[in-house]
């Protein structure tokens, strides 16, 4: 009789060692989440909104249940490619265990960041100036980030602070770590007194402009006025010369930067000149 107690002790001591472990293991179980693809596919509207990034996504736990109500949105990637990120989604059951999955995300009406340019990349050569004072950059998914444009020579060896015109390229980068750069000419320029009041100035509406493949800029219509003598005039009111207008190196059935270049005379001998950046992008947008 004693034998049987004591082996029933036994047996029930293993039992209770085996109910334990089972209750630790599946304490330890991770939730699951569940994707009914591998792949979503959103605007850039809706990359900030996490109800439509976890749409249809759901997160069971063997012990809890349905979990759904814990999956976060824990990260979206910079690009992996282009309009291509990594959403990785995580959930947590009651005793804190935590489980993630990742799927593909693609943004259907994404488009690079794009510069601005409010003023002629000119400077005189007597005065302090910052070449980035004049450009600036907006994305569509950061906004404004004329913040981040960066600048460098093209030719490490230059000096920029010298008379004459230097090659340099501005650079922004967004958030999802797309770069866009802007390969372009900086002029210092030295004039006497009676060259800056003879010298006429083209004023345009801006001086960079983004346009679909296959699209067109109107010239004229991206003509502010003319500024000569410290004056301003709108074009049809200038009388004290002409302005010729060159767009023959635009081609806008390829992507790329082209110019569009404005001469003004006064009729004597004193020329102004200006430039509008126009970029022909690859896809609409």
């Amino acid at each position: 009789m004693k034998f049987l107690l004591a082996v029933l002790s036994v047996v029930a001591a293993v039992f209770l060692i085996y109910i334990w472990q089972e209750r630790l293991r599946g304490s330890n179980r991770k939730p699951a989440i569940i994707c009914p693809t591998a792949s979503i596919r959103v605007s850039v509207e809706s990359l900030s909104d996490n109800s439509i990034l976890l749409r249809d996504v759901t997160a069971m736990d063997v012990e809890d249940g349905d979990i759904t109500g814990s999956l976060v949105v824990e990260s979206v990637s910079q690009f992996v490619e282009k309009d291509h990120c990594i959403v990785t989604y995580a959930a947590f059951d009651s005793d804190n265990n935590v489980s993630k999955l990742t799927r593909h995300l693609f943004l259907t009406d994404y488009v690079p960041p794009r510069f601005t340019i409010s003023a002629p990349l000119e400077f005189g050569y007597s005065s302090s100036f910052n070449p980035l004072a004049n450009v600036g950059a907006y994305d569509c998914i950061d906004g404004d980030i004329s913040d981040r444009v960066k600048m460098v020579l093209q030719n490490p060896d230059d000096d920029i602070t010298a008379i004459g015109t230097h090659a340099v390229q501005y650079r922004v980068t967004n958030s999802l770590g797309d770069v866009s750069t802007l390969d372009t000419e900086v002029e210092i320029y030295e004039r006497t007194y009676t060259e800056s009041r003879m010298i006429p100035s083209v004023r345009l509406t801006d001086y960079i402009v983004y346009v679909d493949r296959y699209g067109y800029v109107d010239p004229e219509e991206r003509i502010a006025g003319i500024t000569l003598g410290g004056v301003p005039f709108a074009v049809a009111e200038y009388r004290a010369g002409s302005i010729e207008i060159d767009d023959s190196e635009v081609d806008y059935s390829t992507p790329g930067y082209y110019r569009i270049r404005y001469t003004c005379d006064n009729r004597q001998e004193y020329y102004g000149e200006a430039s509008l950046i126009v970029c022909v992008t690859e896809v609409d947008g």
